[in-house]
C-alpha cells in the first residue's frame, strides 16, 4: 500500500502542531510562575529560579506535545505520510537489493551475541530471503580470552547453520574511532558489496520478516538514507529491568509514534536496529575529529546523531518507523548499571553543542543536538532550580524580609503567597509529565488481545501505577547522577570505553552504599534544611527527599532477580513478548543456555588447542595487524624462556598478532 505523498507545507504544519502548542505552554506556565514571584518584588535567586523554570517547562512542554501527537497518531490508525509502503505482489517478490547485517561487538559474552546472531540468521533464512543477507561479527575485543572465545563461536555457529561464506568475523587489532571506526572500516574493505546495511548492537536481536521489510522499504524509497526501527528491551529479570522493559513497551510506541508524526523524513538514527544507505552513508557520513581534548574534542562518542544529520545534509531522509516491529535489544541489570551507561551517552551528547552551529546542517538536526543535549543538561538545570528556590528562602530570611518568607510558605495560615496559583502551575507541571502515561495505557487498555498478554486490565493498570511509583521515587537519584555526569564532563572528566553490563546480578549492599551514600546525605541535608528553615516546602520536596534517602534499599531491592520473578508470578509488569514471545526470541533464549567451550587464557588455550590454533591463524592472515615490537620481543623472550605466565595483557596479545610466533611456540606448548 502506497502512503500517501506529502508537502513541505504538510510537514510544517504537523511540526508546528507540535511546537506551537509547547511554545505556548511554555509562556503560560512562565508568565504565571513570575506573577506567583514578584507579588510582593523579585530577589536575584527568584529570578534565577524564573529562567530555570523557564528552560525546565520548556522541555516538559515539548514531551507532553510530541506525546499527545503520538496519540493522536495512534487513535488514527494511519501511518505517517511520505514513505511508500510495498504493494501485496511487491511484498512477495524476490528482494533485488544485497544487504548486510553488521554487529560491532567489544569485550561481551560470547554466548549471548552468537545467540541472537543465530536467531536471527535462522529468522532471516525461515522468510525464504537469505540469499540477500550477510552476517558480519565486527570485533573490537581487546581481552585476548574475548578475541578467542569469539572465534570458537563464530567457527561453531557457521557449522551448526551451515553459514560458511555467509556470516563472517573480523577482529580489528586499532580500535581507533571506537564502534564508529569499526563501522567506518567495514564500510571501506567491504561496503561496495552492499546495497544496505543494519547495524546491531550486541544484545540488539531481530527478526527475519523485520529485517525483508526495511530492505524493501529502503529499495522502494531511494531518497531514504535511514530507517530506524524503534527496539523493546526484552527478556530482564531483575525488577530494574522488569520496570524498564514494561514501561517501554506501555509508554515507548507513543513516544516513537509521536516522533514519528511530527519529524516525518527528518527524524533520528538511534546507533543500532537500523537500516542505511551504504554508498551514501560511507560517502557522506564520515565523522570529523573534533579539533582539542576530549571531553568536547577528540573522536565523536555518540556517532548516530551526527551521522543522521549529515545523511539529512546530503538530501537524504531518516526515518523512524515503529510500525516495523520485530526489534529487540536488553535493558541494563539495576540502577547503577544504568547510569554508567548513561554517563558515557551524556559526554557524547555534550559534544554535540560544538556542532549545532556547524554549516549545511537542517534546522531539524540543530534540533535533534540540541534535544539530545537538553535530555541530559535538564537534570541539572532542575537540581539549581530546587536550590534557587532554597537560596531564595535563605536569602529572605536573613535578609529579615517577613513578608517574603511567607509567600515560601504555602502552607502558613497567613501568607500573602497564592498558594492556589501555586498549586495549579503544579498540577499542570505534574499532569503534563504523567499524562504521557495515561495515554499509553489507553492505548493499551483498547487492545483486548494485547491486555490479555500482559495480566488483564487490573493488573495492567495496577502495574503503571507502581511503575509510576518508583520511577518518581528513581527520579531524583538519576537528577543526581546526571548532574554528576554534565558538570564532570563540563570540568574536563572522560569517561572510558568499556562494555556494557547486560547480565542481570543483584546489586551487593556494600556497593549501593558506596554509591548512594552521596545520594543519601543530600536527601537528609535538604530534609533538615527546608524543616529548620521553612516545614512548609517539605510537602512540595517529598517526592525528591524520599527518592533520595531510599535510594540504597531501592537500588538494590529493584536489582533482585526474586523481586522481579515475585512481580512475574503475581501478573505485574508482564510485557506481550515474554506472556507469547516470538519465535525468534524463543530461539534466541534457548540457544543462549548452551555451554560454550571455556576460554580462561586465551593465548594458553590458542597455544594447546589445535583447533583453535589453526581457526586463528587462518583468521590472522584475513584480518592483519602487527604487534608492536619492543612488547613482541619482551612476550617471545618470556614464552620462550618457559615462563608464560609471566606475560601480560599486551605481551599475550602481541604473540596472539604474530603468526611466526604462534607457530614456534605451538610446537613446545602442544604437547604440555
Amino acid at each position: 500500500m502506497h502512503a500517501h505523498s506529502f508537502s513541505p507545507t504538510t510537514a510544517g504544519l504537523r511540526r508546528a502542531g507540535v511546537l506551537v502548542p509547547a511554545a505556548l505552554s511554555t509562556l503560560a506556565a512562565t508568565w504565571e510562575m513570575s506573577r506567583l514571584l514578584s507579588a510582593q518584588g523579585t530577589s536575584v535567586p527568584e529570578w534565577a529560579m524564573l529562567g530555570l523554570f523557564t528552560l525546565c517547562f520548556a522541555w516538559i512542554a515539548l514531551s507532553f506535545w510530541a506525546a499527545v501527537a503520538g496519540f493522536v497518531q495512534s487513535v488514527s490508525g494511519r501511518r505517517p505520510p511520505g514513505l511508500r509502503w510495498p504493494a501485496p505482489a511487491e511484498e512477495a517478490a524476490p528482494l533485488a537489493r544485497r544487504t548486510a547485517v553488521v554487529m560491532p561487538i567489544h569485550n561481551e559474552d560470547p554466548a549471548s551475541v552468537f545467540a541472537n546472531l543465530q536467531a536471527t540468521y535462522e529468522s532471516v533464512a525461515a522468510t525464504g530471503h537469505l540469499e540477500a543477507f550477510d552476517f558480519y561479527v565486527l570485533s573490537d575485543s581487546t581481552r585476548a580470552e574475548a578475541w578467542v572465545a569469539e572465534e570458537l563461536a563464530w567457527s561453531d555457529l557457521c557449522r551448526r547453520v551451515g553459514g560458511q561464506g555467509r556470516i563472517f568475523y573480523r577482529r580489528r587489532s586499532d580500535n581507533t574511532g571506537k564502534k564508529a571506526g569499526n563501522l567506518a572500516d567495514f564500510c571501506e574493505r567491504w561496503g561496495r558489496r552492499y546495497d544496505f546495511m543494519v547495524v546491531l548492537d550486541a544484545d540488539s536481536l531481530m527478526a527475519g520478516d523485520t529485517l525483508v521489510r526495511m530492505a524493501r522499504l529502503m529499495d522502494l524509497n531511494p531518497r531514504v538514507g535511514i530507517l530506524q526501527a524503534p527496539p523493546l528491551c526484552v527478556g530482564g529479570t531483575t525488577l530494574f529491568a522488569r520496570l524498564q522493559q514494561f514501561a517501554g513497551r506501555v509508554y515507548g510506541p507513543l513516544v516513537a509514534a509521536g516522533a514519528a508524526a511530527w519529524q516525518l523524513g527528518e527524524s533520528n538514527y538511534w546507533g543500532h536496529n537500523a537500516i542505511l544507505r551504504v554508498a551514501a552513508f560511507t560517502e557522506h557520513c564520515g565523522l570529523p575529529v573534533l579539533p582539542g581534548q576530549q571531553p568536547f574534542g577528540g573522536h565523536i562518542l555518540s556517532h548516530d546523531f551526527v551521522e543522521a544529520a549529515l545523511m539529512r545534509r546530503a538530501g537524504y531522509t531518516v526515518w523512524l518507523v515503529p510500525e516495523l516491529g520485530g526489534s529487540y535489544e536488553q535493558s541494563p541489570p539495576h540502577l547503577l548499571a544504568y547510569a554508567q551507561r548513561d554517563r558515557r551517552w551524556c559526554q557524547g551528547n555534550l559534544q554535540h553543542l560544538r556542532l549545532v552551529i556547524a554549516g549545511g546542517l537542517h534546522p531539524s538536526s540543530r534540533g535533534h543536538f540540541l534535544m539530545g543535549v537538553m535530555s541530559y543538561v535538564a537534570s541539572p538545570l532542575w537540581l539549581l532550580f530546587l536550590g534557587a528556590g532554597l537560596l531564595a528562602t535563605v536569602h529572605d530570611q536573613f535578609l529579615g524580609a517577613d513578608d517574603l518568607i511567607e509567600r515560601f510558605a504555602p502552607f502558613a495560615e497567613e501568607s500573602h503567597f497564592d498558594h492556589h496559583g501555586a498549586l495549579r502551575l503544579m498540577a499542570v507541571s505534574l499532569g503534563m509529565l504523567m499524562l504521557p502515561k495515561v495515554f499509553g495505557l489507553v492505548l493499551a487498555l483498547t487492545d483486548g488481545a494485547l491486555v490479555a498478554r500482559m495480566g488483564g486490565r487490573a493488573r495492567l493498570v495496577l502495574s503503571v501505577l507502581l511503575e509510576s511509583a518508583v520511577s518518581t521515587l528513581l527520579a531524583p537519584v538519576m537528577m543526581l547522577f546526571q548532574s554528576h555526569f554534565v558538570f564532570g564532563t563540563i570540568l574536563g572528566y572522560r569517561v572510558s570505553w568499556s562494555s556494557q553490563q547486560r547480565d542481570d546480578e543483584a546489586l551487593p549492599w556494600a556497593e549501593a552504599a558506596r554509591r548512594h551514600a552521596v545520594h543519601t546525605a543530600v536527601g537528609a541535608l535538604v530534609a533538615a534544611l527546608v524543616f529548620v528553615l521553612n516545614p512548609g516546602l517539605l510537602g512540595w520536596l517529598a517526592p525528591v527527599v524520599t527518592g533520595l534517602m531510599l535510594s540504597i534499599p531501592l537500588s538494590v531491592w529493584t536489582s533482585r532477580a526474586s523481586l522481579g520473578g515475585w512481580m512475574e508470578r503475581l501478573g505485574l509488569f508482564l510485557i506481550p513478548e515474554e506472556t507469547t514471545p516470538p519465535a525468534v526470541l524463543t530461539r534466541a533464549q534457548e540457544l543462549a543456555e548452551r555451554e560454550l567451550e571455556p576460554v580462561t587464557d586465551g593465548l594458553e588455550h590458542v597455544l594447546k588447542d589445535p583447533r583453535a590454533h589453526a581457526l586463528h591463524l587462518a583468521l590472522l592472515e584475513t584480518s592483519g595487524g602487527e604487534a608492536p615490537a619492543p612488547v613482541l620481543a619482551s612476550a617471545r623472550r618470556k614464552l620462550f624462556e618457559g615462563v608464560p605466565a609471566a606475560l601480560s595483557a599486551q605481551e599475550k596479545t602481541a604473540v596472539l598478532l604474530d603468526a611466526d610466533t604462534l607457530t614456534e611456540a605451538r610446537g613446545r606448548y602442544a604437547d604440555v
